[in-house]
Formats: structure tokens, sequence, C-alpha cells
């Protein structure tokens, strides 16, 4: 008979609705059937839940509850039995121990990798030995490059001499003999600019020296007038060259010298000083010559050319010569020298 779901009461409750798929299907699921099984006690014991309840419960003796049968589908396409994936892993991997699976499979990659870590390294210890030789050949050659371009560039030079006609191998040598000329007359120049520093004697005699020789050059440059533009000129480039000679020998001798001794303070003022006389040659010789402006400059940087040199004169480098050996001021000398020479 047919099931009737709208009704609600005990009456529909306590039946099995045999002609209902669903209904036998829900039995059979609950106690563990087949349908067929199912369907066949309905038809034996009727319909009516607690008999067949009591029914099932013989049938499996004690267990009035049997586990309900898990349902079997097919497959859509063949209609066969489906199988249900297991979802369990493969616990026979999972439980080797790790000494096997290190055996199975990390020595054999260790052992195929080796070799080829090993020619690896030597092909970098040879990329390296070669670079290092390299670079010590290279090194060679380069010290020996001055001397063999010496040798090639005489025998270059002779072999010019000798291609030429006798006039212009004469005059190839004419020009040479020039160059060697003006090498010594240069030479010969530079030491006359510095020998009244050095026939002075001592290093703070050639200062003072010095700094007489720029007033000298201020003392002319103040005689001057506004027409004689060429003149300012000449007499601001001897003024520059000598004081830029004087500042570079204290700059990198006396100065020095003067802080190892102690007197640091005095020695970075007077080094800040030659900043200022640095500035002033500058705006001198981008100013007009002829300007009326210039000689106000002039004075004004006169006035601070003897505030230094009366600074350095009686104050500073008196006690600091003073203080030295005969054999330490020497040495300054030499190196005052030395330095002076090389703007001279």
């Amino acid at each position: 008979m047919a099931d009737d779901k709208s009704n609600r009461g005990n009456g529909d409750r306590g039946r099995v609705a045999g002609g209902e798929t669903y209904e036998v299907e829900y039995f059979a699921n609950k106690h563990g059937l087949s349908r067929d099984e199912a369907q066949a006690l309905i038809d034996r014991v009727g319909n009516d839940r607690d008999a067949l309840e009591a029914a099932v419960a013989d049938r499996g003796g004690n267990d009035t509850q049997a586990k309900p049968r898990a349902r079997r589908t097919t497959s859509k396409t063949s209609g066969e039995p489906r199988k249900r994936r297991s979802t369990k892993s493969d616990d026979s991997v999972l439980a080797a121990p790790v000494e096997a699976v290190n055996e199975a499979i990390v020595e054999p990659v260790r052992k195929a990798v080796q070799p080829a870590k090993r020619k690896a390294i030597a092909a970098i210890d040879s990329v390296t030995d070669t670079t290092t030789k390299n670079v010590q050949a290279a090194t060679r050659s380069a010290a020996r490059a001055p001397a063999a371009a010496r040798r090639r560039a005489g025998e270059a030079t002779d072999s010019v001499k000798k291609a030429l006609p006798k006039r212009t191998g004469s005059m190839l040598g004419v020009a040479a003999a020039g160059i060697v000329t003006g090498l010594a007359l240069n030479l010969g120049r530079k030491m006359a600019v510095q020998a009244p520093s050095a026939f002075a004697g001592d290093w703070f005699d050639a200062v003072k020296l010095e700094h007489k020789l720029a007033l000298a050059l201020f003392d002319k440059l103040q005689a001057t007038s506004d027409e004689d533009v060429t003149k300012r000129g000449a007499l601001l480039t001897q003024l520059k060259h000598a004081l830029g000679k004087h500042a570079f020998t204290e700059e990198n001798v006396l100065y020095p010298a003067l802080r190892a001794w102690g007197d640091k303070a005095d020695a970075d003022k007077l080094n800040h000083d030659h900043g200022y006389v640095k500035q002033y040659l500058y705006d001198l010789e981008r100013m007009e010559k002829s300007s009326s402006g210039f000689l106000p400059m002039v004075a004004d940087f006169r006035a601070q050319i003897e505030e230094h040199i009366q600074e350095e004169e009686a104050a500073i480098f008196p006690p600091f010569h003073a203080a030295m050996s005969e054999a330490e001021n020497a040495k300054v000398t030499a190196m005052a020298n030395k330095e002076g020479f090389k703007l001279a």
C-alpha cells in the first residue's frame, strides 16, 4: 500500500510500506539486509514495524541492532560494482627505517654526485692556477715594458735616421739636442729660482727671505696705475708663483713638522690662512686689471699677508726652531728645499 507522508499518526509510523521502494531500502540499510531480504521479510511477517524488528532480532540472535550494510554502487557506464578508492597511505614506505631509506636513496645519489663534485673542484683549481700564472706573466711583462719600450724606441730612431737623407738626419739630431738643451735650461731655471732659499742655509732663514721677496712684489704691484694693465698682469703672475711655491713648502713640510712637534693649533691656523691667500689670488686674477678696485684689494691682501708673516716669524716658528736639534733642523731644511724645487 502507498505510504501517506502527510499522515504523522502512530498508525502510519508503526508500519513499513512494503510497496514503497525507499521504505524498503531504508529498512534494509538500517538492519544490514539486502533489499530482496528486506522485501521477503516484509512479505513473510507483514509490515508491522515491531513484528519486523522482532524478526530481525531472531535472525541475528542477541544482536538487536545489526550493523548497516554498506551500499554497493555500480558504475554508470558498465553497471559493474564500482571499487571504492582506498584512502590508506602506502605504509610500506612510511614504515621503512631511516637506514633503509638512506641505503635505497641517499647513498646512490651521493655516490653518483661525488665524481661530478671532484671534477668541478679540479676544474676550479685549474682555472685558478691558470689565472694566477697569467697574472704573474703579465706582471713580469709590465715590469720589462719600460726598458723594452726605450730599447725599441732607440732602435726605431736609429733606423729612421739611417733611412733619411743625411741633412734630415742631422736636423733630427739637432732637434734632439734642442730638447736636451731645453731640459737643461729648465733645470737651471728651477735651480736659480730655488737658489736664494737654498743658499739662505737654515729653513727658518729661507722662510724669512721668501717673505721679503713676496713683499717686494707687493711693493711693485702697488706702484702701478690703472693704465699699467700688462705690468699688473705680469706682476700678479710672479706673486702668484712665489706665494704658491712658498705655501707648497710650508704645507708639505713645515706645518706637518710643527704639528708633529706638538703645536697642532698653530699649524692648523696657519694652514687655514693659506686658504684665504688662494682666494685673494683668485679674485685678483678674475678682476679687470684696469679696475679702480684692483689696488684696494691688493692692499687688503697685503695686510692679511703681513699679519700671517708676523705670526710665523715672531710667535710660532722661533720656539719651534729652538726646540729642535741641529740635526733635526737640517733634516727639515733638506725636505723644504726638495719641496720648493718641485714648484720652482
